[in-house]
This record gives structure tokens, C-alpha cells and sequence, in this order.
């Protein structure tokens, strides 16, 4: 059992090296970037469609192009949310629905996001941070996730996203600026196609 553990742990080592490992979000840190609290946040003004125009690499968005999110009002006065895309190798279109709350009042652009999943015969709910570094509403917006997984195992998200199906060269570099400057590796980002027709 102890060889299989230690067999265990240098395989996961190997592969925490590989290119697969860090452009999926994962890495090595203990330590998450502080997220800028922006307290006048508006939430009403944030709803409405987004497009994705850069992102660091997800599993779950594997092939997807023409990324969008739409964020509207539910009766229970969460956030709903409708993300979508075209698959590319699958030639079809991808969307999940879900819905984001905020957990601490004092910090609105701070919300944590749940997609409904199925494990066998259990009905579970994914949840991950959605914290939105920086918007001006009509134009551009800076979402980052991140988390800490058995202390060392640092697994983060960003995107850049636009109201329009591209973004200001001048919008773009200030958002990754304010990337790099929380240490955020900005070389991880990859273009996201929105010249399909939808």
C-alpha cells in the first residue's frame, strides 16, 4: 500500500509538469490573489450577455468557441446564468444553466456560481468563485476564480469578456495588467473565436 501511495504521488508530480496540467488551470501555490472589492458594484448593471473573448484554459471548455454568458434576474433574487458555446470537434452547440448568489453583502462583486450535475444517482451542485475584478458595465469585464486544493494545489480561472464580439486593444491590456499584477500568469490566455454564426 505504501509503494502505491508513493507511486501515487510521483505520477501526479510527473504529470503537474506536463503543458496539460497548467493550461487547465492548475498548478502549484497555496496562496490565492486578493480580490479587489468593489463596493458600489452594480449587479443589475452587470446583467445581460457577455461575450468570452480571452480566457485561461478549462477542461470544461475544451473545443468550445463562440462563448457566451447571459446573467438575468430569478424570482428568488439570484443571478441566473446561461452559458453557451459552439463544440468544435462536435459541431453542436454546449450550454449550462446554473445560477450565483452573494455571500457577503459588503462584497458584491464577490459571487459564488452553482451548475446543477449528476454523480450516479446523486444530484449534486458544482460551486466555484465568480469574482468580478473589474467592469465598466457597457464595455469590458475581468472575472477570476481561484482555489486551494490540499494546501498546495492551486487551481484558477479568468476571463476577459466584452459586451461587443471583441474588445479594445487598449481595454484588453489593462485588464491583463491588472492580471499580472495580482500574479496572475497572463501567457495562459488563449483567444476565444466568436466569429461563428450565432
Amino acid at each position: 500500500m505504501q509503494k502505491f501511495a508513493s507511486l501515487s504521488i510521483i505520477l501526479f508530480v510527473c504529470f503537474a509538469q506536463t503543458k496539460a496540467f497548467s493550461i487547465y488551470g492548475f498548478g502549484f501555490g497555496t496562496r490565492c490573489p486578493t480580490t479587489p472589492i468593489i463596493a458600489d458594484f452594480d449587479q443589475d448593471k452587470y446583467l445581460g450577455k457577455w461575450y468570452e473573448i480571452e480566457r485561461i484554459p478549462m477542461i470544461f471548455e475544451r473545443n468550445l468557441q463562440c462563448v457566451t454568458a447571459e446573467y438575468g434576474k430569478n424570482d428568488n433574487g439570484r443571478v441566473s446564468v446561461k452559458n453557451s458555446g459552439i463544440n468544435l470537434a462536435a459541431n453542436k452547440t454546449s450550454m449550462t444553466t446554473g445560477e450565483a448568489f452573494v455571500p457577503n453583502q459588503s462584497e458584491p462583486n464577490k459571487l459564488v456560481v452553482e451548475f446543477p450535475n449528476q454523480i450516479l444517482f446523486f444530484n449534486v451542485k458544482n460551486q466555484g468563485n465568480y469574482h468580478v475584478w473589474s467592469t465598466d458595465y457597457n464595455n469590458y469585464a475581468l472575472v477570476y476564480s481561484c482555489n486551494i486544493y490540499l494546501g498546495f494545489i492551486k487551481f484558477e480561472a479568468a476571463w476577459i469578456l466584452s459586451r461587443s464580439k471583441d474588445i479594445s486593444l487598449e481595454n484588453s491590456n489593462k485588464l491583463k495588467e491588472l492580471l499580472s499584477s495580482n500574479g496572475v500568469k497572463t501567457s495562459t490566455l488563449e483567444t476565444v473565436n466568436q466569429t461563428c454564426n450565432n
